[in-house]
């Protein structure tokens, strides 16, 4: 890739443009208060094997909260089962309760790709409903808003972003709401530097849409686009399908070979590949 290439650049947030993670078990405490004292010590752990590796629901796993099952998915087919002790399905029960391809949504089928879904996931398992987890993520949206969350920022990437968008539209995609983004991007030094912004965009069952959206509005081809995201189901395989470049931010060392256009390791690793754009 080079700057000639690439005339738009599409970033996630959470995971993408920031490194702290404290916010994770921040979210984790929203989620156990939710539950029954008993649930609670259960879930804590439950979360703390998951962050250990000693727990079959892990990232780039599926979790489905209806079946209360553990996934692992090809191409939308599950290839392998779990139940939440880690004893695996049968092939004849797979086949009988997913005679097709799985879609992932954001209600029953959650993609396990990033942190964000391993405390939603761990109290879904205990009983909470989809408003309860979305209730805590919203609490602690609200307390990264504040001073107590602080951030710094990768080094140089607000510089990068700043010469990037004299030549290339910069867009913003996140799942998350604009009142808590917004607080993280001026916290980033980054809240001026986007030419437009997409809040909630209910990725990656709307990924195709938006860019497809993107592509109309600045006038540019699938070709020359870069999406950059750590969540390789919501934000670059969807790009891949369309023809769009891709860097990942690959924190968990768990990408495969030809995953990405470009694997990092981490936000401050994609500067010097934007870097090279300008």
């Amino acid at each position: 890739m080079n700057g000639a290439d690439i005339k738009a650049i599409v970033f996630d947030l959470d995971g993408t443009l920031y490194e702290e993670t404290g916010h994770f078990d921040y979210y984790a405490e929203q989620v156990a208060k939710r539950l029954n004292e008993a649930d609670r010590l259960r879930f804590w752990d439950d979360y703390r094997a998951v962050l250990a590796g000693r727990h079959p629901l892990r990232i780039g796993s599926v979790y489905d909260t209806k079946e209360d099952l553990i996934l692992q998915l090809e191409e939308g087919d599950v290839r392998e089962a779990r139940r939440w002790s880690g004893e695996p399905v049968a092939a004849a029960d797979i086949e009988r309760i997913y005679p097709g391809p799985v879609a992932i949504d954001l209600d029953r089928f959650f993609s396990i790709g990033d942190l964000w879904w391993v405390p939603s996931s761990v109290g879904r398992h205990y009983g909470l409903t989809n408003e309860d987890t979305y209730a805590a993520f919203l609490e602690t949206r609200e307390w990264m808003m504040g001073p107590e969350f602080e951030m710094h920022g990768a080094p140089r990437l607000a510089e990068t972003l700043a010469k990037l968008r004299e030549t290339t539209a910069l867009v913003l995609m996140t799942n998350s709401p604009e009142p808590d983004s917004e607080a993280i991007l001026r916290k980033l030094g980054l809240d001026d530097l986007f030419h437009h912004k997409i809040f909630q965009a209910a990725k990656p069952i709307k990924t195709a849409a938006h860019l497809e959206a993107i592509r109309t509005r600045f006038g540019v081809d699938y070709g020359q686009m870069l999406c950059v995201g750590d969540n390789v189901g919501n934000d670059i395989a969807p790009a891949r399908q369309l023809g769009c470049r891709t860097m990942l931010i690959d924190a968990y060392g768990l990408a495969k070979t030809g995953e990405a256009d470009v694997i990092v390791a981490s936000t401050s690793a994609c500067v010097p590949v934007l870097r090279r754009l300008l």
